[in-house]
Order: C-alpha cells, then sequence, then structure tokens
C-alpha cells in the first residue's frame, strides 16, 4: 500500500495492523495483528475481519459482561462481516424498537438552588454555600422527563458510532435520527457512562442497552499524529476470547463447588522465594477448602492437529504450576484439533492439557462444550484434587 511516512506512523499507531516498509519507497506492506475492526486515515480505510463469525464474536463480548442476560439472548442481527457495521446495525434496530413509542422518562434526582424551596433543603450546602444566607436556596428534588441513565447511555453509543467514521452511510442516517430524538438528553463523561439496572419498568430498552454498554467498553479511537486525525473503531480479540473463556470457565468451576480466581481477585502469587516475580495465570481454580487444584490459560491462537501448543505455552504453564504447587495446567485454544492433549513435563510431576474450542459453533453449543471441557478437568482429577505442597 502506498502512504506517506505519517500516514504510515499513524496506522501503526492504532495497532489494528502491522507496517512495514518494502524495498520500493513509499510503499508498505500491512499486515494483520489479533485486533479486528476499521480504521480511517485520510482517504483510506483498513479494515480486518475476524475468521469467526460477527455475531459469535458479539455474543461473546456480550456474555462476559453479563452471562445471565446473554445466555437467554443469542440470536443477533445477521449483516456482512464488518465489526462495526455488525455492531452498528445491532444498535439501531434495537434502539429504533425501544424508542418506537417515544424515550422513556423516568424521575432524577437534581441538586439546584432557586429563589424558593423544592423538594429538600440540603443543609449543609446552605451553609457552606451561603454562608447562612436565606436566599437562594441549595434544594434537592426528583424531576420526572426523558433525561435519564436510560437515554443517556443510548446518546452516549449513538455518538460513538457516528463519530468512528467507518459506519456504512445507510447507518449514519438513522443514527442522525437517533441522535436528534435524544437532543434534550444529557450526555454522560466519556469513559463513565451510567450502567442502568434492567427492571420491568425499562424492559422496551433492555436489548439497546445491552449493545450499548458493549459499544461504550470497546469504544472508537479517535486521536492525532501530527496533521492526521485517526479515527476507528478496533477491538482487540483476544481479550475478547479470554474474558468470554475465563467467565464462562469460572461459572462451570462454580457449579462444582469450586471457585475461578482471575489476577487481582485473589493472592498475590510469586515464581520466586524472594518475591520479586509475580505469577498471573487467566483463571485459577480453588476448591471448597480455597486450595489451588488446577490452573487455566486462554490463547487465541491455532493449536495444529497433532501439535502440543507453542513452546513458550508450555513453559509458561509449567512455571504456573511449580510456583502454586500444582500437578497439572490447561491451555485452551480458539481453534485448532478439539481432541485433548497432554505433555508430561520432564523432572516434574507436571502434565499440561492442550484443548481447542470450535468459535463457529452456536453459543448454547459453544456453552455447553466449555462445561463438558470443566467436568473432565475435575474428573480426571477424582474427587479430591492432588496438590503438590508449597509455599504460600
Amino acid at each position: 500500500m502506498a502512504l506517506t511516512p505519517e500516514g504510515a506512523a499513524a496506522f501503526a499507531a492504532t495497532g489494528l495492523v502491522t507496517v512495514t516498509p518494502t524495498s520500493t519507497p513509499g510503499v508498505f506492506t500491512l499486515s494483520a495483528t489479533r485486533k479486528i475492526g476499521a480504521v480511517t486515515i485520510d482517504a483510506f480505510t483498513v479494515r480486518v475481519e475476524p475468521k469467526t463469525p460477527i455475531s459469535c464474536v458479539m455474543w461473546m463480548m456480550g456474555y462476559a459482561g453479563d452471562p445471565a442476560w446473554w445466555s437467554q439472548h443469542t440470536a443477533l442481527a445477521d449483516t456482512d462481516t464488518d465489526l462495526v457495521a455488525a455492531l452498528a446495525e445491532a444498535f439501531v434496530v434495537a434502539a429504533e424498537r425501544a424508542t418506537v413509542r417515544g424515550l422513556l422518562s423516568g424521575y432524577r434526582e437534581v441538586e439546584d438552588s432557586g429563589p424558593v424551596l423544592r423538594g429538600r433543603l440540603r443543609a449543609g450546602d446552605q451553609i457552606t454555600r451561603r454562608f447562612g444566607l436565606a436566599l437562594p436556596v441549595e434544594i434537592r428534588y426528583d424531576e420526572y422527563d426523558e433525561d435519564i441513565a436510560e437515554n443517556q447511555l443510548l446518546l452516549a453509543a449513538t455518538l460513538i458510532l457516528l463519530d468512528s467514521a467507518v459506519v456504512p452511510p445507510r447507518l449514519q442516517t438513522r443514527l442522525a435520527r437517533l441522535r436528534r430524538a435524544l437532543a434534550d438528553v444529557t450526555l454522560p463523561t466519556s469513559g463513565a457512562e451510567p450502567s442502568p439496572a434492567r427492571t420491568r419498568l425499562n424492559e422496551r430498552y433492555h436489548w439497546a442497552l445491552q449493545l450499548s454498554e458493549l459499544i461504550t467498553e470497546h469504544r472508537s479511537i479517535e486521536h492525532r499524529i501530527g496533521n492526521i486525525v485517526v479515527r476507528g473503531f478496533v477491538l482487540d480479540m483476544w481479550k475478547v476470547f479470554e474474558d468470554f473463556l475465563m467467565t464462562t470457565t469460572a461459572a462451570a468451576i462454580a457449579r462444582r463447588g469450586g471457585r475461578g480466581v482471575r489476577p487481582g481477585s485473589g493472592p498475590t502469587r510469586y515464581l520466586d522465594h524472594g518475591r520479586s516475580v509475580t505469577i498471573e495465570p487467566d483463571l485459577t481454580w480453588y476448591d471448597s477448602d480455597d486450595k489451588p487444584v488446577a490452573v487455566i490459560d486462554a490463547k487465541y491462537k491455532t493449536i495444529t492437529a497433532g501439535k502440543r501448543g507453542p513452546n513458550a505455552d508450555m513453559y509458561q504453564l509449567t512455571a504456573y504450576c511449580t510456583a502454586l504447587g500444582l500437578r497439572e495446567g490447561h491451555l485452551i485454544y480458539a481453534k485448532g484439533d478439539t481432541a485433548s492433549h497432554a505433555v508430561e513435563v520432564v523432572g516434574a510431576d507436571i502434565t499440561i492439557y492442550c484443548h481447542a474450542l470450535d468459535l463457529t459453533t452456536p453459543p448454547a453449543e459453544l456453552l455447553a462444550s466449555i462445561d463438558v471441557l470443566v467436568e473432565a478437568m475435575r474428573a480426571r482429577q477424582g474427587d479430591e484434587f492432588s496438590v503438590v505442597g508449597h509455599d504460600s
């Protein structure tokens, strides 16, 4: 691809692609990374599509955030293979259905000052801000209007998609219509959007709210590199896979009386006696006595049939098992031979098991395959997990 040096630097900065100069001046090779999405720079738009169906990607994103809701809602809008178009179309359809009878209204708490007492007096603020003066009065009251958390979240998602510069024109028109309908709604602070509780009163908004949260969590990128404006929407596929798999696996472990712990949610573990090197497995399985019994790591890679996975993955799991005093570790790959393979480590009573999932299967089947995998882990160890003595 022919690019200016500034344009090449801008594409490289997005992380969506790697940019490598060729032997021809001004011509660069663009290669996909583990990210998906679309980025526009000047007149060029680069899209990276996953091999996993977009509907499956979107479902996994949502499931990691709210398993209870998304396990009951597996059908998404069928669109082309472009992530942004699929996400925007699903959101537009859901938001239009939610607001077809008008915007939802509700009560919201307002803090204000005025010439008359309305609602409740904020005595503390009256003293500190007005120094005991009678007027104006610092008050707190409930206002019934459309400027509520549900509509604020819809507005935030609408503007993110409108500003991404890679939404198809057919959807931009519908998004602009939504923007006008939400004209009297306050835009929340970026990164601090509300997360309204799902209730019977906002039931017609549920689908739109779920998609809005996906969009705000995985918001678009927009920045400048020199005079070049970079706009787009980029997702880390490895993060989508890891979050989904660990959420699902932890739930399966909990059903068997254990506890799946992510990094930062449990005690800090170290590789060395001096406690200078920490280890952070994607998920550690603790039994009912709160002892680690297995370690699990997600890998957004393909494991070739008959292979045992990259050596670096084996080294990593061996280190985890050694530090935790475990006899087994599990590597779960995003694609490949679904038959599990075992690697017995020389000089240590450690076995590394390699598994693979088929992410193209329907959601219900994918969830079932993960549950079967966790049950096999439990059954392999028997009723009592074997743990090698170690310093905690």
